[in-house]
């Protein structure tokens, strides 16, 4: 096993986890700090979702390659930290996500629209 392969793939699915996430969960708030257009906030989530599942897909393999290869002489790293970084992300994915669930949110209206009755 090569240790900074298998550090490196880690760190490529913490950084999908993390755009997922922002994507998914906190598109409201980011579209509104970048003064985004609703068509902007939705290219921005399918953006987001995209990157998220090429940094997954990539770290995956990454760290598949680190695991197969032959380990190098003396090499001594530490991938505890990216596990434990890894597994909160996945928890914390999982209880914003049935957080939604419980907590459905009520359309805002956007500036300009209104409501027929």
């Amino acid at each position: 096993m090569r240790g900074n392969t298998v550090k490196s793939g880690l760190k490529l699915i913490i950084g999908g986890i993390v755009t997922v996430i922002l994507a998914t969960f906190f598109h409201e708030q980011i579209a509104r700090l970048l003064f985004l257009s609703p068509g902007g906030e939705t290219e921005f989530i399918f953006l987001g979702l995209f990157w998220g599942g090429v940094l997954g897909f990539c770290g995956t393999l990454v760290t598949v390659i680190g695991f197969l290869r032959a380990p190098a002489a003396g090499e001594k790293v530490r991938i505890i930290p990216s596990l434990v970084t890894l597994i909160v992300l996945l928890l914390c994915f999982l209880l914003l996500f049935f957080i939604s669930f419980r907590n459905p949110d009520q359309p805002r209206l956007r500036p300009g629209e209104t409501i027929t009755i």
